[in-house]
């Protein structure tokens, strides 16, 4: 999106299809009539949601484990308001509008939902849907006033594919980035890029559901490798493949900047620096000292409580091509 209010072009790459999801519906365009229907349909939300009606579970979601953990914690009201709001997506006309009312309600049930105690009240779920639908509506329309100033639109392309296979997607051509921004799967770090939590340490892949879109892959095809594995010797293996197929796209100028967090810094760090040299990268800092740490926002509750925890400072760094 700031490529987009640069009129750059940009270039998104990610294995994850709720990445992908949400990268696509923050970045097309709705025509007047289309955000005028769902203003609409934000003040139709009370009638949709009614506890007292009955809906019709998709068995094959639920048989493949997608409802997992929604009857805990009072979480099963929120399951079926979910599948009233899903329902009446369908209804809307166009597939941009249905993509944009999926990631206003993915955005909901997130914040009720992930890493809380207890789910808010169902009210308060349906007015926040509806306060969601419109502010995102808002910002859009604040989007395209911005890309209709400029002299240059830029040119948004999303790509399933993992970093490894950056140099053979074929959408540079002889074009090299000016700038590569990423942030890596923290080693040794417990982040869960495919599910949400429910009241605690309970998973979830519901957010595929509402996305609409499959989750067939465990927590190491997201994180590079088991965080429990001694030396994380297959995490720097795929992250020195990573960087390397990085190194290949990016021309002597391209300025590389990543965040990332470690769990046992005193010796990841340094690992985790020799790999990206051996991937053909070198950092541009050459005072350790001017090295950028900050704290990691929007901690969730459960690790507010670690907070002196190696994994609650992120690490900004920044490489060029060797």
């Amino acid at each position: 999106m700031e490529a987009m209010r640069l009129g750059r072009d940009a270039v998104g790459f990610d294995i994850n299809e709720l990445a992908l999801f949400i990268s696509e519906v923050k970045t097309t365009p709705l025509t007047k009539n289309d955000r005028d229907r769902l203003r609409q349909w934000a003040d139709e939300v009370p009638s949709i949601i009614n506890l007292h009606e009955s809906v019709d579970w998709d068995e094959e979601r639920e048989a493949a484990g997608y409802f997992r953990n929604l009857e805990v914690h009072g979480a099963w009201r929120h399951r079926k308001a979910i599948q009233q709001v899903l329902d009446s997506i369908l209804l809307l006309p166009r597939p941009a509008m249905r993509e944009f009312a999926r990631c206003a309600l993915l955005r909901t049930a997130q914040i009720a939902l992930d890493g809380t105690r207890v789910p808010p009240p169902i009210s308060v779920f349906r007015s926040k849907l509806q306060s969601n639908i419109v502010d995102m509506i808002d910002d859009l329309e604040d989007l395209e006033v911005e890309l209709s100033a400029l002299d240059r639109k830029g040119e948004v392309t999303l790509v399933k594919r993992p970093a490894q296979e950056a140099n053979i997607a074929g959408v540079f051509g002889e074009r090299k980035p000016n700038l590569i921004l990423t942030s890596p799967p923290y080693p040794g770090v417990h982040v869960l890029y495919h599910r949400w939590q429910i009241g605690g340490r309970r998973e979830t892949p519901a957010p595929y559901w509402i996305a609409n879109k499959l989750d067939g892959d465990g927590e190491r095809y997201y994180t590079l490798g088991h965080r429990h594995e001694k030396g994380l010797a297959t995490y720097f293996d795929n992250l020195k493949a990573s960087f390397e197929a990085i190194a290949k796209i990016s021309g002597p100028e391209t300025i590389i900047v990543q965040m990332v967090a470690f769990s046992q810094p005193e010796w990841q760090l340094e690992k985790y620096l020799s790999t990206l040299e051996e991937a053909g990268l070198r950092e541009v800092q050459a005072d350790t000292d001017d090295r950028l740490w900050r704290d990691v926002p929007n901690r969730r509750w459960h690790a507010l409580n670690q907070s002196k925890h190696s994994s609650s400072k992120e690490l900004v760094l920044i490489h060029r091509r060797a």
